[in-house]
C-alpha cells in the first residue's frame, strides 16, 4: 500500500507541475497541497489544494475556473461558496470540484479552495496535527481502510478520510471491521 501511495503521489505530481496546475493556482494565491498527498495516505486519486487568497472576488474565483478547465480538461466542475452557505465541516471559502472523469472507477477528483489567510492556516494546521501522529503502524492501518473504502457509494456521504483518520489515531482501530465498530454505521 505505501507504493500504491507513491505511485499516486507520482501522478499527482504530473499533475501539479506538467498540467501547470500549481503555476495557474500561483498566479491567484498561495496554493498549498494537503489532506491525503501531504500526508503520504493516497489511496485514490484524489487531490486536496487550499489556495490562501485574500478575499478573491467570485468573478475572480470563476476566472480562475476557466483556466483550470482549459489545462486540465475535465469532465465536470462543480463550485460551491461557502461564503454564503457556511455549511458545518467545510472550509470558508470558494471551491471548485474538478473531476477528470468518474472518481469511483480511479478518475481524478480535485479539490480546490480559495479560503483567506486565516481559514488557510487553520485547515493547515489540522493536516499538520495529523501528520504528527502518523507512524509506520497507523499509517497502515489508514492506507488499508481507505483502500477498501474509497468506492463505497457511502464514503463522503455518511463517513470520510477523517472518520477514518480519528478512528484509527484515536479510537485505535487496526482494520475495516474495527473501523466499523468505532463509528457504529
Amino acid at each position: 500500500m505505501f507504493e500504491q501511495n507513491n505511485r499516486i503521489k507520482e501522478e499527482a505530481d504530473n499533475i501539479l507541475h506538467e498540467n501547470r496546475l500549481l503555476e495557474i493556482l500561483g498566479a491567484y494565491g498561495k496554493p498549498y497541497v494537503s489532506g491525503s498527498y501531504a500526508l503520504n495516505l493516497m489511496t485514490w486519486r484524489d487531490l486536496d489544494i487550499y489556495l490562501e487568497t485574500d478575499l478573491i472576488s467570485d468573478e475572480r474565483f470563476f476566472q480562475l475556473g476557466g483556466e483550470l478547465c482549459a489545462a486540465l480538461s475535465p469532465l465536470r466542475m462543480n463550485f460551491r461558496n461557502e461564503r454564503i452557505a457556511k455549511a458545518d465541516g467545510l472550509p470558508d471559502g470558494l471551491y471548485w470540484g474538478i473531476y477528470l472523469g468518474d472518481e469511483r472507477q480511479g478518475a481524478w477528483k480535485i479539490d480546490v479552495w480559495a479560503v483567506c489567510p486565516k481559514e488557510c492556516e487553520r485547515l493547515i494546521k489540522y493536516c499538520e496535527a495529523i501528520r504528527e501522529q502518523l507512524d509506520e503502524i497507523t499509517s497502515g492501518a489508514i492506507l488499508s481502510i481507505k483502500s477498501q473504502c474509497w468506492q463505497d457509494p457511502e464514503y463522503r456521504r455518511t463517513y470520510s478520510s477523517a472518520h477514518i483518520y480519528e478512528t484509527v489515531l484515536r479510537g485505535g482501530a487496526r482494520d475495516l471491521q474495527g473501523f466499523w465498530d468505532y463509528l457504529d454505521l
